[in-house]
């Protein structure tokens, strides 16, 4: 698998502006087709400033399906937990047995960005 970073639209935006290059040039950094002192900068600024998230780096992370309950429940290291009340949409976040928050999730692409989010945030706890 190759390495990138992924990064929310506006992110990239935002960097292109910081770093005065074109959208093309950050794809090409963040999808590693770059590697001059640029790309590595703009790299760098992605995963710290920007929230990026590497796709060779993530929580750990483990499925469960509870048909009684008709849920299914995504573990991310120790303290986070994402769990899916099947067949509504709605998606709870657990940290530490704790909701964090609660929200409808309308489209995968969606349920996948609050993924990577939750992974972020169990890698930081």
């Amino acid at each position: 698998m190759a390495k990138k970073i992924y990064v929310t639209d506006e992110a990239k935006a935002r960097l292109a502006n910081v770093f005065k290059v074109t959208r093309m040039m950050v794809w090409k950094a963040l999808n590693f087709e770059s590697n001059s002192i640029l790309a590595r900068k703009i790299r760098y600024v992605a995963l710290s400033q920007y929230g990026g998230v590497p796709n060779w780096k993530s929580a750990e992370m483990e499925t469960t399906h509870e048909e009684a309950a008709n849920t299914m429940t995504q573990t991310f290291g120790d303290h986070v937990k994402l769990v899916v009340k099947k067949g509504s949409g709605i998606v709870t976040v657990l940290v530490d047995d704790e909701v964090e928050r609660e929200r409808q999730v309308e489209s995968i692409p969606e349920f996948m960005e609050l993924q990577s989010e939750v992974s972020r945030m169990a890698l930081s706890l």
